[in-house]
């Protein structure tokens, strides 16, 4: 008796096609996840998955919904994944649900803003420039202002001198990013207070300063204010293209492509392993401080990453709790980079934070307001 031939069954080749797909996308998520807790001076690799967690908790959030319609068993492969990441998610992408609370004139309102050496673009005139930057950031009233790559000459009309009179801003502390002196300007890191700086210091990773701290005398208490600037991918206007316009990168030959590619890998992979001693460096700082930080800075890396869990491990991000929409910091790339932040010590309480769109540079400026040592008390 001849054997029936079993039907080919089309739906059936899709749905396994479908599950191999989500498996994939389940491993980039772990790996993604991965990228929070290994040292990427020890295994880097983690650290490319990381740089896309968004998209790839978003994809396996669409097969998990995919499965459920599908009414197959498949969908709990993502759950426990998901779960695990949904805290990293909200530092990325988040809803405030939270009334907006009242903010008192004793607030203290911080900046961080990494100015690219206050670059003036092609075409515009830089007094012009300068001007627009300058009262913009005094027009958001900032009591305490934190720069990277802070480019300025001491004296001048857009200078470091000026510059406290326009944001009203008296008291100020900088630190150039190498040793060497810069005769007519500072090049590097700088905080600006209303309050009174009582001490500050410097913060060195082999032959660069990465960091500096100011101690601030806020009404009876003293704050102490960190502005850092961590390694950079160092990345040159080609290689931004990918970043920038990303068809544009498909129109190119394939040898310039892979040239391309292995030039920015490599970058890449030089950049998370740098930073992960930096990172380290900065956390032992904080655990040291006598007194609530509040920590502003450029980390070159994202919420999924090993530099921000080892830097934000004690502290609080307020994207959390006030945070809505997408979080972009670097406005010079499609794909929404956050690399600049606000966090804090437990004992500060944080009343929002928000992103400031600007094309004064590639990143955009990041504000957040504190009650006042007086409120919390009272509170």
């Amino acid at each position: 008796m001849a054997t029936k031939k079993k039907k080919f069954n089309f739906q059936e080749l899709l749905i396994r096609l479908f599950f191999f797909c989500h498996i994939l996308a389940v491993l980039a998520l772990i790996f993604a996840l991965l990228a929070s807790i290994i040292p990427p001076d020890q295994v880097w690799v983690f650290s490319f998955f990381g740089l896309i967690f968004l998209p790839i908790f978003i994809v396996n959030i669409g097969f998990t919904i995919i499965w459920v319609l599908l009414r197959r068993k498949f969908w709990f492969v993502s759950i426990l994944p998901l779960l695990l990441g949904f805290s990293s998610f909200l530092n990325h992408f988040n809803f405030s649900f939270r009334p907006e609370k009242k903010i008192a004139s004793t607030s203290i309102k911080v900046m961080t803003f990494n100015t690219r050496g206050f670059f003036v673009p092609e075409g515009e005139k830089a007094n012009e420039f300068h001007q627009h930057t300058f009262n913009f950031i005094e027009s958001e009233k900032p009591q305490v202002v934190c720069f990277q790559d802070f480019n300025l000459p001491y004296t001048g009309k857009y200078s470091t001198k000026s510059l406290k009179e326009i944001l009203h801003l008296p008291y100020f502390e900088y630190r150039n990013y190498f040793d060497y002196t810069i005769p007519d300007g500072a090049s590097g890191l700088a905080i600006y207070s209303i309050y009174p700086i009582i001490n500050s210091k410097w913060i060195k990773f082999e032959d660069e300063y990465i960091g500096m701290y100011a101690d601030i005398q806020c009404d009876t208490e003293v704050i102490r204010v960190f502005s850092i600037h961590l390694q950079s991918y160092q990345l040159f206007d080609e290689d931004k293209i990918i970043l920038t316009t990303p068809t544009a990168y498909s129109k190119m030959d394939e040898g310039k492509i892979k040239s391309n590619s292995r030039r920015i890998a490599w970058k890449l992979r030089w950049a998370f392993k740098r930073r992960a001693p930096e990172a380290r460096l900065i956390a032992a700082n904080i655990k040291e401080s006598p007194y609530p930080v509040i920590l502003c800075g450029d980390f070159n890396d994202t919420p999924a990453s090993y530099t921000y869990h080892t830097i934000a491990k004690n502290l609080k991000d307020p994207f959390k709790s006030f945070g809505s929409g997408i979080a972009k910091t670097y406005n010079q790339s499609k794909y929404p980079f956050r690399i600049d932040y606000i966090l804090h010590s437990e004992k500060l309480h944080s009343l929002n934070i928000q992103i400031h769109p600007t094309k004064a540079s590639d990143h955009n400026m990041v504000t957040a307001v504190f009650q006042s040592f007086e409120e919390t008390i009272h509170k």
